[in-house]
């Protein structure tokens, strides 16, 4: 009850009309090959490790027994299309910023070696940051028809503990994250 009127529950057929963001029809990732072949250019590796996720963190699946994900205001999170929408920083009238979505990751290393952490991501005239103890990496995604992947390399010992985040560095549109996937290399 707002007042003396009876406010009605808005029905869900009628919250779709209202989406200000719309999904991309279809979210390319890289295939496993295509990130064997990044993570060789990003370690400098002449050998192309064949690629399976230890882990993989999605919209639908955002808990694993090796780690998990969470955002700081998600634009949305669509498990009817398995994207978490992220919205860039925004500086609005009188000095007010919205924004930008960012998403937390944890995940403890089974075993000693080296690991290729990817961010499979998407959007128009986006570039995503991922940060961590590596630093900063980023990638660029021209369309949403166009598959990119933020990437970095991190050494571990058996039990230790990666923390690190993902935003939108730099564009005006609403990003989409896929996935976040763990690769042993070595």
């Amino acid at each position: 009850m707002k007042g003396n009127q009876i406010v009605k529950p808005v029905a869900l057929a009628q919250l779709n009309r209202r989406k200000v963001a719309a999904a991309p029809k279809k979210v390319n990732t890289l295939s496993p090959s295509k990130l064997a072949v990044l993570a060789g250019k990003v370690a400098n590796w002449k050998g192309i490790p064949a690629l399976t996720p230890l882990m993989e963190l999605t919209a639908r699946h955002p808990y694993d027994p090796a780690g998990s994900m969470d955002f700081f205001e998600p634009g949305r999170w669509d498990c009817t299309y398995d994207l978490v929408f992220m919205m860039p920083r925004l500086d609005g009238p009188c000095n007010v910023v919205w924004g930008p979505s960012c998403a937390y990751v944890a995940f403890k290393a089974p075993a000693n070696g080296t690991y290729l952490v990817a961010a499979n991501v998407t959007g128009y005239k986006v570039t995503m940051k991922m940060q961590g103890p590596w630093g900063d990496s980023t990638a660029y995604s021209a369309t949403t028809s166009s598959a990119a992947a933020v990437t970095a390399i991190w050494p571990a010992t058996a039990g230790q503990n990666l923390y690190f985040t993902l935003i939108i560095s730099a564009g005006t549109s609403v990003g989409y994250l896929k996935s976040f996937q763990m690769f042993l290399l070595s």
